[in-house]
């Protein structure tokens, strides 16, 4: 029975110290009761990976958004304080600022989207297993691509603005990309394992529910680019420049995540 059950655990992908724990915990249960029925051992494998599985990636969902709560806090702190806004033609090199300010501006967007999607479906239908770990390392991915777009960012000005801001920056950059170790560990930890949940096979609307237009979410975050950066600003050109560079991003990012995220339907 144990032996059996061991290779039902290693072919649902459950190995190392989880497998042992479980094999231990049958082996003293057949101790005191040599003939107790302790079930088929591939259904039990199946439903302790199914277990796992779900656990795991919910746990994971969670402690992501929150690191990407303390990416936002260190990417945002050091530019209250910023003492000058240098010009963007300023820096080391004009290849740099660039790929820094896409992965800033643009990183932050998808990691937050993705983040909230993660943990909506994680609340709302923990079954969907696979689509909350891909919701889970996109917005892992992005948090990076922001801290690391913050750090860029920096060193593309290095020398322009004072040195105790830019090195600021940085150590809050590497900061920010600590607290997203665990949740990566932990997704690392489970992904092999293989369930046999199906999902709820809905899209964005399992979501939002009626809301799941992404049509009006992009319009209404161009909207509101327009309007502050306007007011901001005190100019509609370039308010209008930033949303229509809004609007663009969110339909590249749409076309290129709609598949990963579930973004549709």
């Amino acid at each position: 029975m144990i032996a059996e059950l061991a290779r039902e655990l290693a072919a649902v992908g459950i190995r190392g110290r989880q497998r042992e724990r479980i094999l231990a915990e049958f082996a003293d249960h057949l101790a005191c009761d040599p003939a107790a029925e302790l079930g088929d051992p591939h259904e039990l494998a199946q439903q302790f990976a199914d277990d796992l599985a779900v656990h795991s990636t919910r746990r994971a969902a969670f402690w992501t958004f929150g690191g990407l709560a303390v990416v936002a806090v260190a990417v945002t702190a050091p530019a209250l304080v910023q003492p000058t806004v240098p010009d963007i033609t300023s820096g080391r090199s004009l290849l740099l600022v660039g790929p820094a300010t896409l992965a800033l501006v643009i990183g932050a967007q998808v990691a937050f989207a993705a983040g909230c999607l993660a943990v909506l479906r994680a609340l709302r239908h923990p079954e969907d297993v696979a689509l909350v770990r891909r919701r889970t390392i996109v917005a892992l991915a992005a948090g990076a691509a922001t801290a690391l777009g913050s750090a860029l960012y920096a060193v593309n000005f290095w020398g322009v603005v004072p040195a105790w801001w830019a090195l600021a920056c940085i150590c809050a950059a590497g900061f920010a990309a600590l607290p997203l170790a665990l949740p990566t560990l932990e997704w690392m930890r489970v992904r092999g394992v293989h369930v046999s949940r199906r999902g709820s096979g809905r899209g964005l609307s399992g979501d939002l529910g009626p809301l799941a237009r992404p049509l009006l979410i992009g319009g209404g975050a161009a909207l509101l680019v327009l309007a502050g950066t306007s007011v901001a600003e005190r100019s509609l050109v370039e308010g209008s420049i930033r949303a229509g560079f809004e609007a663009a991003a969110f339909a590249a990012c749409f076309l290129a995540l709609r598949r990963p995220l579930a973004l549709t339907g």
